[in-house]
């Protein structure tokens, strides 16, 4: 399960946190942040605003695909 937080962080549950952390990682790279806390959704941001639109992208593929 995901959550769209605002236009450049989402959350992902743990069942889901490696598909996305490989698309969005291999991607965008240091573009993107990845901040896991114990038994909490892992929050991805996408810290470089002039990359948000493929971030926006890529989340839509990847929900689409869930």
């Amino acid at each position: 399960m995901c959550e769209i937080l605002d236009e450049k962080s989402i959350s992902v549950c743990d069942s889901a946190i490696d598909r996305y952390r490989t698309a969005i990682g291999d991607l965008l790279g240091a573009a993107v942040s990845f901040t896991h806390v114990d038994y909490q959704p892992t929050l991805i941001e996408c810290r470089d605003q002039s990359r948000l639109p493929e971030f926006h992208e890529l989340l839509g593929q990847l929900m689409r695909e869930s």
